[in-house]
């Protein structure tokens, strides 16, 4: 703005940031795809790069326009995030289908075109047309918006008894009362478990899918609806993804005050368990909002463990995002808890990908509760007392891990 202000002109700059996005978005499309090649190959190039090539302008475009709208990059980089987790994960891609909402989504038409799938609705104008139409109109209006927010200078806003269990109190009242200005994350807590897990029972297709379960001890392969599959492992990505973004935010936003409470005479374990309220309160928050969501459309033959499994992975990721954002700091954080869950709860422990999950998906956190979901979901009995003990064994890590992390934050600030 500053730039535009002193003779740059609005065109300029916004020719210039865009570029420099756009050369970023090349370099990321480039290792996808060479990612892609390494992996299993490509029959198409040609489809493949193009496809690529205009999911990465769509996302520029998606970006830039959030960007000069939020100001704050964290709250900016949460609405980027829950608009491609929405495309990505109740798209064509992956929830397969046709339902009508879809055709809305920002990538539905650039994914048929890249797996060389008839949409059927596309008219005269054609799918390959209809996907650069939404490309191309994309970065129009981005830079409508960028325009705007460039030449029109914007105003700033502005924001305006010792004993351990009244520090404790103190801590926990006012850590509360701190995050709760956080009003884009409180939104999420409660708004997107009833917006994602309702549109996965929407966009699934009812068709077979093959899972291992155990029943009285004995493993089989059982078929289930592809709906009440999806549904049910949607519920603890929606609280793994918002619990590690609680345990983020929370760590970032109170760590300087964490230092001037350790100066004031609070004790680290102290300090710990008042911001580790602040998470279970997000936990439970989230995780009761998804519950109720579910009902509406699934019911698992343990509603006791199916609920206890959310709130292991809820609890687990909560932690390890006082982890990361300790290691990263917070918008480095939120980059590396948009990952995290995805890999972890979205791929390695999910049976819609495979009836026999990964190996290698036995060493990230999310395998114990996920296959106790499973099983609490399907089967009458309970058959995970190891899965069971693996949760809680994460668990008890990552709360040493989170115990030493706060110690290191407490103890310089008294010397």
């Amino acid at each position: 703005r500053r730039l535009a202000a002193a003779g740059m002109g609005a065109g300029r700059v916004i020719a210039a940031r865009m570029a420099s996005g756009l050369a970023l978005a090349l370099l990321a499309a480039g290792a996808a795809l060479a990612a892609l090649a390494a992996r299993t190959g490509i029959a198409d190039p040609g489809r493949a790069v193009a496809g690529t090539l205009m999911a990465a302008v769509f996302y520029i475009a998606i970006g830039a326009a959030v960007g000069a709208v939020v100001r704050s990059d964290v709250n900016g980089s949460l609405v980027v995030i829950f608009v491609w987790m929405v495309d990505v994960f109740l798209g064509p891609a992956m929830a397969g289908g046709d339902v009508w909402v879809t055709r809305a989504f920002p990538t539905h038409f650039v994914t048929l075109v890249t797996l060389d799938a008839s949409s059927g609705h596309a008219g005269p104008l054609g799918d390959l047309g209809w996907a650069l139409a939404w490309t191309v109109g994309s970065l129009v209006l981005a830079a409508a918006i960028f325009w705007a927010a460039t030449g029109v200078p914007r105003g700033r806003w502005a924001r305006p008894g010792r004993a351990a269990a009244r520090r404790l109190w103190a801590g926990l009242r006012y850590g509360l009362r701190d995050y709760r200005r956080n009003h884009a994350m409180w939104v999420l807590l409660a708004a997107l478990p009833v917006f994602f897990i309702s549109l996965s029972f929407v966009t699934t297709p009812d068709e077979p899918a093959p899972v291992r379960l155990v029943e009285d001890g004995t493993a089989s392969i059982a078929i289930l609806s592809m709906i009440d599959l999806h549904g049910a492992v949607m519920v603890p990505i929606t609280v793994g993804f918002l619990a590690g973004l609680a345990g983020l935010f929370v760590v970032q936003g109170s760590r300087e005050a964490d230092g001037r409470l350790a100066l004031a005479g609070f004790r680290a374990p102290e300090i710990l368990a008042a911001r580790l309220g602040v998470i279970g309160a997000a936990v439970l928050l989230t995780t009761a909002v998804s519950l109720v969501v579910t009902a509406a459309d699934f019911a698992p033959e343990s509603w006791a463990w199916f609920t206890a499994a959310n709130l292991l992975v809820g609890a687990s990721y909560g932690l390890v995002g006082v982890v990361v954002g300790a290691l990263f700091g917070r918008l480095g954080g939120l980059y590396v808890m948009i990952l995290l869950p995805f890999v972890d709860v979205g791929i390695a422990q999910n049976p819609m990908l495979s009836a026999t999950l990964p190996g290698w998906g036995a060493f990230l956190p999310g395998r114990g509760a996920l296959r106790l979901l499973i099983d609490a979901s399907f089967t009458p009995t309970f058959d995970e007392t190891g899965s069971l003990l693996l949760a809680l064994a994460w668990l008890a890590a990552l709360g040493f891990g989170a115990a030493a992390l706060f110690r290191h934050i407490a103890e310089p600030a008294r010397m």
